[in-house]
């Protein structure tokens, strides 16, 4: 019998989970939308409908299921597999969700975030197909991130590393999600950039807007844009003189603006704060995985997790 893997891609109000070969080929992929009221148990629920809908379509085609990655939008614990928190659904707090799904369906199990899911995803299937030693960077509402460095995701003693949307780039900046002042993703994630369109245009703006506006010539958002590609550079070059990335992946819905306006800046302002041994050679690039990243990811950490 083949043996395949599922996918879970957990997001506040989107669940996508998918049957996949360990090539990574999805055989079958389900989308479920759920709602914030309904908490951890109706999120749970809806995970648990799908992962039993895959399976008994594995069966029918002769095939075993050998690992389930789950990408969990939120903090996770990796070792044990539980979840601290999501920042938009309630009932997540310390929620022991491998220990749930292998106690009820049988299958060993992997949880992350989603970042380092994303990381691997693009690793394997995306941008960073062949670079042992990468940097991604996922610029959304918030900002998150992930290492590859010698072949292997970095994820620390707490599951913490890569988390390059909190490190400090301006201690006297504006007031971060985390409770931190200035921090990177309160400097130029999408909700960042609309917060200050919102400022210095005088009326409510999202972040799409001030890309639209800096295109059309706009000199505010030319300045906002400015900023937080400032912002990210002393961030990303802080990380390159660190761990010697030779490329730095651009994933979320910011990273699908013009390249003029986000990363050709952001390659012209890295040497300034990377060291010039560090920058030659460091290549930034948009992500490839776009819509499929967080479901890619969450397969990718079930082939990378068999045999642990």
């Amino acid at each position: 019998m083949d043996r395949v893997v599922l996918g879970i891609d957990v997001g506040g109000t989107k669940m996508t989970a998918a049957l996949a070969t360990q090539s990574g080929k999805i055989v079958k992929l389900l989308r479920v939308h759920t709602k914030r009221e309904e908490g951890a148990e109706g999120g749970f629920k809806a995970i648990c409908e799908m992962v039993q809908e895959l399976l008994n379509e594995a069966r029918s085609q002769g095939l075993t299921v050998v690992r389930i990655g789950v990408g969990f939008g939120g903090p996770v614990d990796f070792g044990r597999g539980t979840v601290y928190l999501s920042h938009h659904v309630h009932g997540w707090e310390n929620f022991p969700l491998k220990e749930a799904l292998e106690k009820r369906f049988a299958v060993t199990t992997s949880v992350d975030n989603d970042a380092n899911a994303g990381t691997l995803g693009e690793w394997m299937f995306g941008a960073g197909k062949g670079i042992d030693d990468l940097l991604y960077v996922n610029i959304g509402t918030g900002i998150g991130g992930g290492i590859i460095s010698g072949g292997k995701l970095v994820r620390g003693w707490k599951n913490l590393a890569g988390e390059i949307g909190h490190m400090t780039v301006k201690p006297d900046g504006p007031v971060c999600t985390c409770g931190r002042k200035g921090c990177l993703e309160a400097l130029a994630s999408g909700d960042a950039i609309g917060r200050e369109g919102t400022e210095r245009l005088g009326r409510p703006v999202k972040s799409e807007e001030v890309f639209q506006l800096a295109e059309q010539g706009n000199e505010v958002a030319k300045q906002i844009l400015s900023e937080a590609v400032e912002a990210l550079a002393f961030a990303i070059g802080a990380a390159a003189n660190l761990f010697n990335p030779k490329r730095v992946i651009l994933g979320g819905g910011v990273a699908e603006a013009p390249e003029h306006l986000l990363i050709e800046p952001l390659r012209a302002r890295l040497p300034r704060y990377t060291l010039p041994q560090a920058a030659e050679g460091l290549e930034v690039v948009r992500a490839q995985l776009g819509y499929d990243a967080g479901i890619m990811g969450a397969i990718a950490l079930a082939i990378t997790s068999i045999g642990d």
